[in-house]
């Protein structure tokens, strides 16, 4: 699978670095989720099925960056819609799986992994799947944000408006037409943790967010909302410490 994967992003141009760029996060939430299928106790099969959602997750990404030169999706197009529309009306999900029963699952993680809500399902299986993508994508969000080289958005003098604030205050995600400012987006960014659903991931995913906080956090704006966010953070990982051992 790897390999096709490679063979895949070899059509796209390597030296644009959105392009690079998109082809590392897909390696690393492909060994992320794999990571945390194992950690989760998920069985064989869905150990491989995470990993075959994890690589192809963000697959539309290449198409986006061609067509539009932007990752920006209320630009160009929802990529997650996009990358579903690539691997199933396209037919591309066959250079990579040929386990035809596992298509609807895939098809519904990705397609929700960039969404506020969860399908609307009763199916266990497509609903640990769908969670387990949508944490092990933030995780590696935040790892890029927690890089200085990387993409992020440099904090500024502007105020953080009060429908976000609100949103962090009820430990909410910020939805993104409330984000009027720069500041707007980097708290955005703070509330990702409010969507982490698996514990054991949350643990993780705090240290890139410490990392984060401390590229970000210079001029103190985010006092409060790095206040909240992290006391958030410490209640749920030290109650699962405590009920895990």
């Amino acid at each position: 699978m790897l390999e096709e994967f490679k063979k895949y992003v070899s059509n796209y141009d390597l030296s644009n670095p959105k392009i690079k760029l998109k082809y590392n996060h897909s390696i690393r939430v492909m060994n992320l989720a794999k990571k945390y299928a194992k950690l989760l106790h998920f069985s064989k099969e869905d150990i491989e099925l995470a990993t075959v959602i994890g690589l192809l997750h963000d697959i539309g990404r290449f198409e986006q960056v061609r067509v539009y030169d932007s990752f920006v999706d209320r630009d160009t197009v929802d990529h997650a819609n996009f990358s579903v529309k690539q691997l199933f009306q396209n037919g591309e999900i066959k250079l990579f799986c040929k386990k035809e029963e596992w298509y609807p699952i895939i098809e519904i993680a990705i397609k929700y992994h960039n969404k506020f809500e969860l399908p609307d399902v009763k199916d266990e299986r497509i609903l640990k799947h769908t969670k387990l993508i949508k944490d092990v994508d933030k995780m590696d969000i935040m790892f890029l944000y927690a890089i200085p080289e990387e993409w992020h958005f440099n904090s500024s003098d502007d105020e953080i408006s009060s429908e976000v604030m609100e949103a962090v205050r009820k430990h909410q995600l910020v939805n993104r037409a409330f984000a009027k400012t720069t500041n707007d987006i980097i708290c955005m960014q703070y509330a990702f943790a409010f969507e982490i659903y698996n514990d054991i991931c949350l643990k993780e995913y705090k240290k890139n967010y410490i990392n984060y906080n401390e590229i970000v956090n210079k001029n103190h704006v985010f006092d409060e909302v790095d206040k909240i966010v992290l006391n958030y953070i410490n209640e749920r990982v030290d109650n699962y410490e405590r009920n895990r051992n």
